[in-house]
């Protein structure tokens, strides 16, 4: 990491903002202008079925402009409303595909919803012709296994794909039992969290049509990790020699999470980089990113640097704070900004 920023780069200054978490999911290249563009998740306190997805810009990458999209907010898409059970309404990943025929699927979104308060909620798919109007495809989810942290790529035709040649690949939580586990403060008991995949030959396919292939783990911590270690998710991109991927790494004893690198050379097979030592560590006492990283959001190069803006919070994952004996941050949370030189990352 070359350079890190001590305050959050975007905060929760809107009114439908404010009180809650914000969460930068994918920021990439505006293909309308020379700028940023970057989706976050607004995850509501009170009220899951009111999450939100917003956008934002910014021209350096530092500042950052909520646009009016001509109702006075900058609110992409909202939350069904329909109670969800398990998960919550949660815009994981975007893709902007330009060379899809289909100028209607020039843009792809996996999120977790139950937009159909018929069927049950879980992984959903949705496309875009401009990346601010969405439509399901279809009006349920693809599949329906827990768990709603997950994210998604798609894959070059010059790498090999073990199924199928599987053009689109979905990396999702999901779980072993071992009831050895720490469990002093987990919220899962004897539940081991780890990496699965997905593969599909195409975006607009359903399980039940034989489109989307797995769960298949694919990644999970070893004997050379501590025991309380999980791996929550796994944030995939494109590099030159094949994939890199941010392992958001859960630490049950204390409730934290801090992000490590791994990488692959065909998305399937990982190896751990850094010495398996977090790459966005957390901060100290005082620091907004003090109690736990999320890194959902893939790297991007901007102006010959590799951007990685993050969730950071001074509460862990129990929603305690992290060092209740100092005073507590203002702000609690917000989108933090770690910059890397491009070898770290994309090479």
């Amino acid at each position: 990491m070359t350079h890190r920023h001590p305050t959050p780069v975007i905060s929760a200054d809107k009114p439908w903002e404010l009180d809650n978490m914000l969460i930068s999911i994918t920021v990439l290249p505006d293909p309308t202008a020379d700028r940023l563009r970057l989706y976050y998740f607004v995850r509501t306190k009170d009220n899951p079925t009111q999450n939100l997805l917003c956008v934002a810009y910014s021209s350096d990458g530092y500042h950052w402009t909520k646009p009016d999209l001509g109702d006075g907010t900058n609110i992409v898409m909202r939350a069904s409303g329909n109670e969800t059970g398990w998960g919550q309404f949660m815009p994981t990943r975007i893709l902007f595909d330009p060379n899809d025929p289909d100028t209607s699927q020039h843009w792809k979104m996996i999120y977790w919803d139950r937009p159909n308060p018929n069927a049950p909620s879980g992984i959903c798919l949705a496309t875009s012709p401009d990346g601010f109007t969405w439509t399901t495809l279809p009006n349920q989810p693809v599949m329906c296994n827990a768990n709603d942290a997950m994210s998604m790529i798609n894959v070059p035709h010059t790498i090999e794909n073990p199924i199928r040649g599987g053009r689109y690949l979905i990396y999702q939580q999901t779980w072993t039992y071992n009831p050895h586990l720490p469990t002093e403060r987990d919220n899962l008991k004897g539940i081991h969290r780890h990496i699965s995949l997905w593969s599909s030959p195409t975006f607009a396919s359903h399980i039940a049509d034989g489109g989307w292939i797995g769960p298949i783990t694919i990644l999970e911590p070893d004997v050379h990790d501590p025991p309380d270690i999980q791996f929550y998710w796994l944030t995939p991109f494109l590099t030159p020699k094949g994939f890199g991927g941010l392992l958001n790494c859960h630490h049950t004893n204390d409730q934290t999470m801090d992000v490590q690198l791994v990488t692959s050379t065909d998305g399937w097979s990982w190896e751990r980089a850094n010495n398996r030592e977090p790459i966005i560590p957390l901060t100290g006492p005082g620091h907004f990113d003090c109690g736990l990283i999320v890194a959902a959001s893939p790297p991007v190069l901007w102006q010959n640097k590799a951007l990685v803006y993050y969730n950071g919070r001074a509460t862990v994952h129990d929603q305690q704070l992290r060092y209740p004996d100092h005073p507590a941050p203002n702000p609690l949370n917000g989108i933090g900004l770690a910059e890397f030189d491009t070898a770290t990352l994309l090479t």
